[in-house]
Parts: C-alpha cells; structure tokens; sequence
C-alpha cells in the first residue's frame, strides 16, 4: 500500500497540472460538502495526545545549558581569536593555492 505521503504528492502534482475546471471544481465541492468531516480551512491532528505546550514546558525545551569546554580547547579559541584580531588569516584565494599545491 502507498504511503499516505506518497499519495498526497500524487494528489497535489495532479491538482497542480490540471487544466479541467469541472473537476478541480468538483473536487473543491466534495472537499468542502456540509455533511463531510473534511474542511480546507481547519486541518486536523494526526495525533491525539497533541496539545500546546504549558509556558513551563516551553521554558524547559528551550532553556540553555551551560557547556564548559577544557581548557585546552578554550586556549585554542583564544588563540584563533587573537589570530584573527592581529590579520594573522588567510584569504579563501590564499587557502585555495595551498590546497592546490598540496595536492600535486
């Protein structure tokens, strides 16, 4: 059996390259009869147990941990940064014929 995301990308391209007006209309119809449980407007969960998160839960989700690197790691941070401040870099140009050279 498809999956159900593999016909409704079947749906949605032949929806897209039609060019009959009756049965795009028709399918809008059906979509949108009274007595169906199916509306363009509202669409519905596929979960059951999908509610909207308490703010507690949201400040939990994205709170920030505090991640603290080794030392040695910090130096080499250090050590870039100051590089970087005093033009001790390389353009991409640069990099780019050294990778060259290197790879000869």
């Amino acid at each position: 059996m498809e999956s159900f995301e593999s016909i409704q990308n079947k749906l949605i391209r032949a929806i897209s390259k039609s060019s009959d007006r009756e049965k795009i209309f028709c399918l809008w119809r059906f979509w949108n009869n009274k007595n169906s449980n199916i509306s363009v407007a509202e669409p519905h969960s596929f979960y059951n147990t999908e509610k909207p998160m308490t703010d507690e839960e949201v400040e939990e989700y994205f709170k920030e941990e505090e991640i603290i690197l080794p030392d040695h790691v910090m130096k080499m941070i250090e050590r870039g940064m100051d590089d970087v401040k005093n033009g001790r870099v390389y353009t991409e140009e640069e990099m780019d014929k050294m990778d060259e050279e290197w790879l000869k």
